[in-house]
């Protein structure tokens, strides 16, 4: 493909390749690739459950095995907060009351930021002394989101202060520290975090960390190794016109952008580990509530741990040929512990290899409560064989009543609460974008500028990103999963003392 000197230097700039555009710029003539649910999955078929016995053996089993691991909890931290304030936004620009308005003001303080907030509102409108009239709200909500005062809207979630506690309250960021330091702690006392940030927040959170961590773990007897990145350049997709062509700005300069959390299988191939804990940044309770999700972690790791002893010795057993493989033994384990049925006459060493050695996910599902996201289920490969994935509602037909129906009957949802086990069994690192099902690719609509344009969001992160991995799904109670993606969620149980 012959390119315009200007989009190669862009692309040459950013290190994408020639081919890669191509693959982009096809993607868009195809258009978001439907994917065919075979059924949902669930309990038995496809889910598991844990009984009392297995969870505290699996518990027992990572606690002793986990500090002679690299164990990592890796946190996408990028988004900011303008979701959770976009109630908000809407009562300040209608300055029209909406249920999110109300709610908010008659609980304002009940937010762990309101004396942070309050302090600061104060000594710009000193003659404010209640927020009782439709102008006094209104003008707290601008020092409260506006980019001349905090800019709440356009801070990062993870910087936002989250919790209430007697000496200091604490934000999203801070949380995820405390939190892993009950299950993330390895070799030679390290705990290991990764951060994936916006590369305007980055020194933010740097300092936020440096500080957090010298005020509250100086004496302490952990090792911290935090550390942060950004999406990379290269895995920025290029937006277009509705009619497929490379689209340019005002000024003739093609757009490029950031190609979703998908993109972050490269940073998280880029971590040095033996298991990695995934998390997103608001997901995460008060200490006080914090018990249930730092014991399932444990069990979910266990589980990981023993699926992965047993792959690894039967993977070593077929490459040495052993006298102790028995081929139907590992035909019958695949199926109990993966639900992956192998004909007979596919039941072959060179076959069963494949199969067992791919990186090993553990994702926890809960019972679905109408979350919007994502959530489990078989999906068609081919006439006679399915595949346990994380499906979006987006990656369906939804002018198909049949598989509508399908996707409506889901009785799990995917909280993002992931173990993964990214060695083989000799030892080495997984290269995790050879698991990629590059297809699942995403259009979407966009605009620049307010001109309407498509954009395009690489296989997302748990669902094409990880579409070739070894995956099981364990039920996990709904006390594990505790977002917020509006600010009056931080009202919730969960997230006060």
């Amino acid at each position: 493909m012959r390119l315009e000197k200007k989009l190669k230097q862009e692309i040459d700039k950013r290190g994408i390749s020639n081919e890669k555009l191509t693959r982009q710029l096809i993607a868009f003539v195809k258009g978001t690739p439907i994917i065919e649910l075979d059924r949902i999955a669930g309990i038995n078929d496809g889910i598991i459950t844990i009984d009392s016995i297995d969870r505290s053996k699996y518990m027992n089993l990572y606690n002793i095995k986990q500090q002679d691991l690299v164990v990592y909890k890796f946190t996408p931290a990028s988004g900011l907060a303008s979701r959770m304030f976009k109630g908000l936004c809407e009562f300040y620009h209608s300055k029209i009351n909406n249920p999110m308005s109300q709610y908010f003001f008659n609980n304002l303080h009940k937010f762990p930021f309101y004396k942070d907030v309050i302090i600061g509102f104060h000594k710009v409108y000193p003659k404010i002394k209640k927020l009782d009239s439709l102008t006094n709200k209104l003008a707290f909500l601008n020092f409260l989101l506006s980019d001349e005062n905090l800019n709440y809207q356009s801070t990062p979630k993870g910087l936002i202060k989250f919790h209430q506690y007697d000496i200091d309250n604490k934000t999203a960021l801070e949380e995820q520290i405390d939190e892993s330091t009950h299950y993330c702690i390895s070799k030679n006392q390290t705990v290991n975090i990764h951060f994936t940030v916006s590369p305007n927040f980055k020194e933010d959170f740097k300092k936020s960390v440096e500080d957090y961590l010298e005020t509250n773990y100086d004496n302490s007897n952990l090792n911290f190794n935090i550390s942060f990145s950004v999406q990379k350049a290269n895995t920025d997709t290029i937006a277009v016109n509705y009619d497929n062509t490379p689209f340019k700005d005002d000024h003739g300069n093609y757009v490029f952008r950031a190609g979703g959390h998908g993109a972050l299988i490269e940073n998280l191939n880029d971590l040095d580990a033996d298991i990695v804990f995934i998390k997103n940044i608001d997901n995460v309770s008060h200490q006080n509530h914090m018990e249930e999700t730092i014991k399932y972690k444990q069990i979910l790791a266990g589980k990981l741990l023993t699926l992965q002893e047993q792959i690894h010795q039967y993977l070593k057993d077929i490459k040495e040929n052993s006298n102790e493989l028995n081929l139907q033994e590992i035909q019958f384990f695949l199926i109990e512990n993966f639900f992956i049925n192998i004909p007979d006459d596919k039941c072959t060493k060179e076959h069963l290899f494949t199969l067992l050695n791919r990186p090993i996910r553990v994702c926890g599902m809960i019972k679905n409560q109408g979350d919007a996201g994502g959530g489990p289920f078989w999906i068609k490969k081919s006439d006679e064989e399915t595949s346990l994935q994380i499906i979006e509602g987006a990656q369906i037909d939804k002018t198909n009543k049949a598989q509508l129906d399908i996707f409506h009957q889901s009785t799990h949802f995917n909280p993002v609460d992931i173990v993964c086990a990214v060695r083989d069994f000799e030892g080495t690192k997984f290269d995790l974008t050879k698991f990629v099902d590059h297809d699942a690719v995403f259009v979407t609509d966009k605009s620049v500028n307010g001109k309407p344009v498509k954009g395009l969001e690489l296989p997302g992160l748990w669902n094409g990103g990880m579409a070739d991995w070894l995956t099981i799904f364990v039920e996990v109670p709904i006390e594990t999963f505790n977002p917020v993606k509006t600010v009056t969620d931080l009202l919730s149980p969960m997230h006060q003392a």
